[in-house]
């Protein structure tokens, strides 16, 4: 089953574009994986960066994601996933659709698909995806203006996914962890609540062991 794949993975960390161009961007997310090792995913997503340089930077930073047994995702770029045989690939709304994706990259992969109602969570599903996040689920500047779909939706996200792992994204704070928890939910997903801490592998490191609890 392909969701077995990613039942390790607790913590998604994604970037963007301005996370991708800073400087210290190689050295923290190589910290970010040691620090977070079979527990962590970190998803390299750069909306507006090149294919080539989504390319050169999943490349630096496979060896370190094998030697920590994190796992190393690229958002969207499927052509890059295919270069790097290390690497998973996450789909969004302007991706090829995952039964596409599944046939070029064969059932062993890790393939994610972020989903936004109950139905398109069954859909991946069964298209064979290895996890699903599921949101948003809290207010979050992402999405300014729209009020998150809650906990309880989250529930039924996570039962419609069946043994198929899902991940909150959207908002989720340190605070919110005992009640995603809850839901049956195996973890989370975040951008600011890592990338805008003074330590961001120890903020990874405190929201891994906060999901464990």
């Amino acid at each position: 089953m392909p969701g077995v794949a990613g039942s390790t993975l607790r913590l998604h960390v994604v970037t963007d574009d301005d996370m991708l161009a800073r400087e210290d961007f190689l050295r923290v997310a190589s910290a970010l994986l040691e620090a977070g090792s079979e527990a962590l995913a970190l998803h390299v997503r750069g909306p507006r960066t090149s294919g080539r340089r989504i390319h050169e930077i999943a490349g630096m930073l496979a060896p370190a994601a094998e030697a920590s047994r994190a796992m190393l995702m690229v958002n969207d770029r499927v052509d890059v996933a295919l270069a790097i045989e290390s690497v998973g690939v996450h789909l969004g709304r302007r991706s090829l659709p995952l039964d596409v994706v599944r046939g070029l990259l064969g059932p062993e992969r890790l393939v994610g698909v972020s989903c936004h109602s109950v139905e398109s969570v069954r859909d991946a599903v069964s298209s064979g995806a290895t996890y699903v996040l599921a949101g948003h689920i809290f207010e979050t500047p992402s999405h300014p203006g729209e009020q998150g779909r809650g906990v309880g939706w989250l529930a039924d996200a996570v039962a419609a996914a069946g043994e198929t792992p899902v991940a909150a994204i959207g908002g989720v704070r340190r605070k919110d962890l005992a009640a995603i928890r809850a839901t049956g939910a195996l973890g989370v997903a975040l951008l600011r609540g890592v990338w805008n801490s003074p330590d961001p592998a120890m903020a990874a490191v405190e929201y891994i062991h906060g999901l464990n609890v």
